[in-house]
């Protein structure tokens, strides 16, 4: 009985010392991952471990394409302008500026129909080859200064027909073509009848004009001629005209002249000058005076733009006087003068218009004389210098 109680008693002691040897090791299992827990950091929050990213390479770029050469011009199988793409002609509104894509730059102006450039293009630059008259539409301005000496014929009278002495004028002239061979004009310059050989009233010094000044012996305004001269024959060679000038007298007394003016070219670089005129002249102290004159006059164009000139000729003072002294026979008779000059001038264009510029020396008595008795007079002398202006043809169309 003792031995089976002795036995259970060490049985039950074995038994409680295994089950405690087993619950100290389970706790040594149990604590041993806290501790492990406790040193990586129990308590903070569990962060989720995240691999480090590797930079990407950038990718390579492919080289730059190099430029491709510029194409060559290739020149158009056809040049002629496609009607079917032309534009409506522009309408008189439409704007000309260089905004608009029709506006066309022009070097040079367009020609106006046939309109010539300039003054020398309808009137000969060559002086010996001009017409008695201008082409219809042109004008021309003259002026001219002169200064020279006249002799007292009597001494202690006074001349009725002009001062004496010392004298020095200014003259401007204008005229103008107003139709076809018919030119009108203030002027005491006419194309072949220049200077005059009559030598009433001033003795060729001028003091006539559109306006004109006499400087000596005395200051004064003088007369105003209008003239008008038609040209019926002109082929060429042979040019005639008939000339109408009345003076208006602001200076000496009224005057009238007519005369037919006649010019032949030779060779395009020569003319010769003739004619005859007859002059009406009153006279403050008895009758009119009738007188004729018969000019001569050689041109001659050494080059186209120079020329010289001769003038002369043969003035019947009264003409009264001469058909007296035929019906009575008086030894007294009549005055006759020669006057004797010479001259020259250059032409040339200056823009649209053209320039003569002329200068004289002449006597216009240079020789006199009557049935009884003649004279050299060298001490009634003149010089002038004087220019033309001509514009080009202002209008055109028929004959008035």
């Amino acid at each position: 009985m003792l031995g089976t109680e002795a036995r259970l008693v060490y049985a039950s002691t074995v038994s409680n010392r295994a089950i405690a040897a087993f619950s100290v090791a389970a706790l040594c299992v149990l604590l041993s991952p806290l501790g492990a827990l406790a040193q990586s950091g129990w308590g903070e929050p569990l962060q989720p471990k995240v691999p480090k990213a590797e930079p990407i390479p950038a990718p390579e770029l492919p080289p730059a394409p190099a430029p491709e050469p510029a194409p060559k011009p290739v020149a158009p199988e056809r040049t002629e302008p496609n009607p079917d793409w032309a534009d409506a002609p522009p309408t008189e509104f439409e704007e000309r500026s260089p905004e608009n894509p029709d506006w066309v730059e022009e070097d040079e102006p367009p020609p106006v129909g046939d309109r010539p450039e300039n003054a020398a293009a309808n009137y000969d630059i060559r002086y010996a080859n001009r017409s008695l008259t201008m082409p219809r539409g042109m004008m021309r301005g003259t002026f001219d200064a002169v200064v020279g000496r006249r002799r007292q014929e009597v001494p202690g009278m006074v001349d009725p027909f002009g001062p004496t002495g010392t004298i020095s004028t200014l003259n401007l002239g204008a005229a103008l073509t107003i139709a076809n061979d018919i030119e009108i004009g203030f002027s005491r310059y006419r194309m072949g009848s220049y200077p005059p050989v009559s030598i009433l009233p001033d003795y060729g010094f001028g003091g006539s004009g559109l306006l004109s000044m006499i400087v000596a012996p005395e200051v004064k305004f003088g007369d105003i001629p209008f003239y008008t001269r038609f040209q019926p024959l002109n082929n060429g060679v042979s040019q005639i005209a008939i000339d109408a000038v009345f003076r208006i007298p602001t200076r000496s007394e009224f005057g009238f002249l007519m005369g037919v003016p006649m010019r032949f070219v030779a060779n395009e670089h020569y003319a010769f000058d003739t004619g005859i005129e007859f002059n009406v002249e009153n006279n403050p102290n008895g009758p009119s005076v009738w007188s004729m004159s018969i000019p001569f006059g050689f041109t001659a164009n050494v080059t186209d733009q120079v020329f010289l000139n001769f003038n002369s000729g043969m003035h019947f003072f009264d003409l009264s006087q001469v058909i007296r002294t035929a019906t009575s026979g008086l030894i007294n008779g009549p005055f006759y003068f020669f006057p004797l000059g010479a001259g020259g001038g250059y032409t040339f264009k200056a823009g649209s218009t053209m320039i003569d510029l002329f200068a004289s020396f002449r006597f216009p008595t240079l020789y006199g004389f009557t049935t009884r008795a003649s004279e050299v007079n060298a001490e009634t002398w003149a010089v002038t210098i004087g220019f033309n202006i001509y514009s080009p043809v202002l209008f055109k169309g028929s004959a008035l």
